[in-house]
């Protein structure tokens, strides 16, 4: 869910968050990108919030992966363990396209 949006900032919070491996996993992922300029992770609170240039995020090519996103929003939303591996799959795939930017 997310809890505060500005443009270059925007906060997280899901339980997924609270699992450190997980939040790694995404950050080596998102840190690909040189729109990224930090990503901050609070276990405790299940929080993360990611800093960003507005100016190089490419809409073009997040738009169409909207559904993507929503997927893995509310697998992330509705993590209770059980979903780990559907949620290590879906961080794969976003490597991919990550990777292939």
């Amino acid at each position: 869910m997310i809890t505060s949006f500005f443009p270059g900032r925007v906060r997280l919070r899901a339980p997924v968050f609270k699992e450190a491996d997980l939040v790694e996993k995404a950050r080596s992922i998102l840190e690909k990108s040189e729109a990224i300029k930090k990503v901050e992770h609070n276990p405790v609170t299940g929080s993360v919030l990611i800093e960003y240039n507005p100016a190089k995020v490419p809409m073009e090519k997040l738009l169409p992966m909207q559904d993507f996103f929503t997927r893995l929003a509310n697998e992330a939303q509705h993590f209770d363990g059980s979903n780990r591996e559907k949620i290590l799959s879906m961080l794969e795939e976003l490597d991919g396209i990550f990777g292939g930017s």
